[in-house]
């Protein structure tokens, strides 16, 4: 999309704008190496026109299942040291599929009060999760190619893609939704930061559907963007063959993406090498070989001249629809236009699109720009992460994954003249209307309902 705003901003010497970037651009580091103190609790839990219930505790085997996010990386095998006790910030080119255990950072609170505490609006003290062990199934035989070294190409057994996918079987025969969700991280953190973010979404969901946690491998080093940028590019073949596998594989209705900063190249690049694929193909065939649903991307480090010129060749044929979400105050994303000379995706907002543009937004239904300017905690931080700190953001982030909704039918709002929806003032009120009807059977028979699924235990 073309740069058309009228904004005037202070030039920064390229360098010092790269360190900065560095900085502001790791937005999801969490109190140490490998832990992340859990999200605020998404607004809709804090509805006390109607009140949430937490639901019967897990037991047995079926709650240690639960409690296990599914991980599909490319990074190679750990190198040592708090940092890559698993896998390292190094490429490793296969996929990698397993199952890690989060847990509570070092206390020894039951899973039953870590639910209900996880749903406090004003929580006591910090509240962080880590990865307490990791469970490698093995390597995706869909990732093998004449590239890769022949010793270990002949150590991949079949059975190991077998195992990962009988874990998605088995989260989906568990669940009324039969949809798939993936995770996709941004620049400049570890191999377990994507599995707890990952465990945080699910958590919200109600373990509704089954979770996976794509880790790419990016750099937990302030000085590694450029290092990561590339690596994104060269992990979206990764992230493609995992949803051509699942899409194959697996018997779920819809593969959703949630896409983060750095981690849009990530899904864009992929999604848009399925368009070049599939160009010959109807829509219809489109959706039915790839089965993706709804792709969120938040806070989109990404040239806006290159999802322009990915939309012109079918990138919105790829999946059912495109929901891009924006803001006005994001540091990350102004550094990163200070660094390459150009705006971001995460930046567009309704001053920066020409006559043409704003039409082809107001009127392309698979594509929806969410300014969240005016959501409660927006801008927290550096404002990158709104996501996660904004309880309005989460909120709708949480429904349009689980209902599927358009913005309009889970209550945002969008002036005639605009493409862009924002969130009313009344957006708690317009959330539980929508969600009453989305769901009714969530109801208290008085045209109330409970904000969201019940959580299951992370």
């Amino acid at each position: 999309m073309h740069d058309c705003s009228i904004r005037s901003r202070r030039k920064v010497p390229r360098g010092l704008a790269m360190l900065a970037a560095g900085a502001l651009l790791g937005g999801c580091a969490g109190s140490g190496p490998s832990t992340l103190d859990m999200m605020p609790a998404p607004a809709a839990y804090e509805q006390e026109a109607a009140p949430f219930g937490v639901g019967e505790a897990l037991a047995g085997a079926d709650a240690v299942a639960l409690r296990d996010m599914l991980y599909v990386t490319n990074r190679a095998p750990g190198g040592g040291g708090d940092e890559e006790r698993f896998y390292s910030g190094e490429r490793g080119y296969l996929l990698r599929a397993g199952a890690a255990r989060i847990a509570f950072g070092d206390t020894d609170i039951t899973w039953d009060e870590a639910r209900e505490i996880s749903l406090l609006k004003n929580r006591p003290g910090s509240f962080p999760l880590r990865v307490h062990d990791v469970s490698e199934f093995g390597v995706l035989a869909d990732s093998v190619s004449v590239f890769t070294p022949l010793d270990e190409a002949a150590a991949v057994d079949p059975a190991d893609a077998a195992r990962f996918l009988a874990e998605i079987e088995r989260r989906l025969a568990d669940s009324e939704l039969k949809d798939i969700f993936i995770y996709v991280h941004g620049y400049k953190v570890n191999f377990e930061n994507p599995l707890l973010v990952a465990s945080e979404l699910w958590h919200f969901l109600g373990h509704k559907g089954a979770f996976v946690a794509f880790s790419w491998p990016s750099t937990p080093k302030r000085l590694a963007y450029m290092k990561d940028i590339e690596t994104a590019r060269v992990s979206a073949w990764a992230l493609r063959k995992l949803i051509t596998f699942l899409a194959r594989e697996s018997s779920a209705r819809r593969i959703h993406i949630v896409g983060y900063s750095a981690g849009t190249r990530v899904v864009l690049t992929a999604l848009y090498e399925l368009a070049l694929l599939h160009q010959n193909s109807s829509d219809e065939a489109i959706r039915a070989a790839t089965r993706l649903g709804r792709v969120v991307l938040v806070g989109s480090d990404v040239d806006t001249g290159a999802f322009a010129s990915y939309v012109l060749d079918g990138l919105l044929r790829v999946q059912e629809d495109l929901n891009l979400y924006v803001s006005p105050a994001d540091k990350a994303l102004h550094i990163s236009e200070r660094v390459f000379a150009h705006r971001r995706l995460g930046e567009v907002l309704p001053g920066t699109l020409d006559a043409r543009m704003r039409e082809f937004a107001t009127h392309e239904e698979r594509l929806a720009f969410i300014d969240v300017e005016d959501a409660a905690n927006f801008d927290a931080g550096n404002g990158h992460a709104y996501f996660r700190k904004s309880p309005w953001v989460s909120s709708d982030v949480l429904m349009a994954l689980r209902y599927g909704l358009d913005p309009g039918a889970r209550g945002l709002v969008r002036a005639e003249d605009s493409p862009i929806w924002r969130f009313p003032a009344d957006y708690l009120e317009r959330f539980e209307a929508a969600l009453a009807t989305a769901n009714p059977a969530l109801g208290d028979g008085a045209g109330k309902a409970p904000p969201m699924p019940s959580p299951g235990t992370p």
